[in-house]
């Protein structure tokens, strides 16, 4: 039978190596936003930096691509 002090025994190992053990953190990419200037990264080529640009309003509901508005 299951026996209660080897549950928790295994349920506190868990919980102690998953603590110590922390995994590594992963580093991830933003795209930069128009209301945060300092948002700018680089690449090989030079600096990138997001440029507003207003796009015209669809009067078409089922149509929630901007490129198929167009037509």
């Amino acid at each position: 039978m299951i026996e209660l002090h080897w549950v928790v025994g295994g349920l506190v190992t868990g919980l102690v190596l998953s603590t110590v053990f922390i995994p590594p953190t992963r580093i991830e990419k933003r795209v930069p936003t128009p209301t945060d200037p300092s948002t700018v990264y680089t690449t090989d080529t030079g600096c990138v930096r997001l440029t507003p640009v207003e796009v015209p309003c669809t009067t078409e509901p089922e149509s929630f691509n901007l490129l198929a508005s167009f037509k």
